[in-house]
């Protein structure tokens, strides 16, 4: 059955519970957030960290790596919203409701990436823009996006504290 309507049985939905979710609703959500997300970052690509220069048109902090940085974080958070919208509407329109699932939840996953790539983008921007006027504040803004973009992945956050705080022994729970 598996194999005449091309879904591998062993692809479980990660983010989405097929019960518990209204799956038009999840979708339209999904949706705007893509849209938000890829209009921010195609904004954010052409109103560069420091601007261009007049006379000759290229960005001004272009040789900085910071700049390159915000440059690449800001390409990967466009091309992963796009990918989530694809994957959207292609969920839409599929007539498999399994296969229509696992796209949505594809979806979240690709999203996530999208946000974390922001993430990444505003604090290096923030920190090109910054960083030669007041190099504490630029370093503070790093920090703050970095504890909130660990934060935001709970398994991440989890295993660096399961190392940083010891689990009392099993001996002494019971």
């Amino acid at each position: 059955m598996c194999a005449r309507i091309r879904i591998n049985p062993r692809l479980r939905p990660t983010y989405v519970q097929p019960m518990k979710t209204n799956m038009t609703e999840m979708r339209q959500t999904l949706s705007v957030v893509a849209v938000l997300l890829a209009t921010l970052t195609f904004a954010a690509g052409f109103t560069v960290p420091g601007g261009f220069n007049n006379d000759t048109g290229e960005a001004i902090m272009a040789k900085k790596a910071a700049f390159l940085v915000f440059i690449l974080a800001d390409t990967i958070a466009m091309c992963c919203s796009m990918l989530a919208l694809v994957c959207l509407i292609w969920s839409m329109v599929c007539d498999i409701p399994d296969k229509s699932l696992i796209l949505v939840d594809y979806s979240v996953a690709i999203l996530m990436a999208a946000l974390y790539g922001t993430l990444v983008a505003f604090m290096t921007g923030v920190f090109t823009v910054i960083s030669h006027v007041s190099l504490w504040a630029a370093i503070v803004v790093c920090i703050i996006c970095s504890l909130v973009g660990i934060s935001a992945n709970k398994t991440l956050f989890f295993k660096v504290l399961s190392k940083l705080i010891p689990a009392p022994n099993q001996e002494h729970r019971n």
